[in-house]
């Protein structure tokens, strides 16, 4: 996809020696919006999936839908610090489905 790399941010400050940083920092530049759609897809299902199934038409327009996003949140992420916003709602999403998931526990048994 060339033209993602039009809107490439991430310039290493040795080009003919990159360090660690410098690699993962380019990799994730190059393929931003499967980055930002992997995060999507995360934060769909932490936050707002439900345990019903849907069909699988659905689910391929739910993916459809949120490709396009992740693209337009590529183009966003050039500007706006859209990648590490995503980390941090995954993170959230985490650590609120670990702590309710206990409360649930506990709840059942007193019934």
């Amino acid at each position: 996809m060339e033209w993602f790399e039009l809107v490439s941010s991430y310039e290493p400050s040795n080009p003919n020696a990159l360090t660690t940083y410098d690699s993962i920092r380019i990799f994730f530049d190059h393929y931003r919006a499967y980055v930002i759609f992997v995060y999507l897809i995360a934060v769909y299902y932490l936050g707002f999936a439900t345990r019903v199934r849907m069909p699988l038409l659905k689910n391929v327009l739910l993916y459809v839908l949120l490709f396009i996003g992740a693209i337009i949140f590529s183009f966003l992420d050039t500007s706006l610090p859209v990648k590490s916003a995503m980390f941090v709602a995954v993170l959230l999403l985490v650590i609120v489905k670990v702590r309710i998931k206990p409360d649930n526990k506990r709840k059942r048994g007193e019934r």
